[in-house]
């Protein structure tokens, strides 16, 4: 990996009834927010609670949500 590449080993989300392929949408969705920011360091565990939304918004705010604590 370069300077440049975001590792993320495992992503766990908590959302009540989403289905598999809303699931890979929402997954496609904030890693690509989350290739637009810069990143460094190594964080264990970060938790966010967010209130329910459309998935391109979902994305937007869990991706939001860990750049504010990365």
């Amino acid at each position: 990996m370069s300077g440049t590449d975001v590792k993320i080993d495992r992503l766990v989300l908590d959302i009540p009834g989403l289905d598999a392929v809303a699931a890979q949408r929402l997954a496609a969705g904030i890693g690509a927010k989350l290739a637009e920011k810069t990143l460094s360091g190594k964080y264990p565990r970060i938790d966010i609670t967010l209130e329910p939304g459309s998935e391109e918004d979902l994305a937007a705010r869990i991706a939001a949500a860990l750049m504010a604590r990365l």
